[in-house]
């Protein structure tokens, strides 16, 4: 299986993991806003046990967001790198650290209902309120 690169801005965190995300999607809540800095956070979730740090696991900070949630950013650049949802043992990657590029495409739109009043959608992907309905 093909496998992906990923780093922070400085380079000093490297990780690797397999193309072979469950879901990919933007999220709008205020709170991956407010983590990635832009008006969504385009993620991709896989199970935390296909993460590997190929360099710099050192540097990367944790903060705990929830019991859920934590949220891991660069210490030395301050990249957003992930966020870890750990009852569920997923990493949601920011696929903005990516430097290959995967063969999945983001399919859906999450938490439109707090989505940045001045972000247009304009595309036909599936949107929802919250979260999709469990299948």
């Amino acid at each position: 299986m093909k496998k992906l690169n990923g780093s922070c801005l400085c380079g000093k965190v490297k990780i690797q993991i397999p193309d072979d995300f469950e879901y990919m999607g933007y999220c709008h809540c205020s709170d991956c806003r407010k983590f990635s800095g832009s008006d969504y956070a385009s993620v991709g979730g896989l199970d935390s046990s296909k993460v590997e740090f190929i360099s710099g696991e050192s540097n990367v900070t944790y903060f705990s967001k929830t019991v859920e949630t934590d949220l891991a950013f660069c210490s030395l650049c301050g990249s957003s790198l992930f966020s870890k949802k750990n009852l569920a043992n997923k990493h949601n990657i920011r696929l903005g650290i990516l430097n290959d590029t995967p063969t999945a495409r983001p399919a859906f739109h999450i938490f439109v209902d707090s989505k940045a009043e001045w972000n247009n959608i304009c595309d036909d992907l599936p949107q929802f309120k919250e979260r999709p309905p469990k299948k």
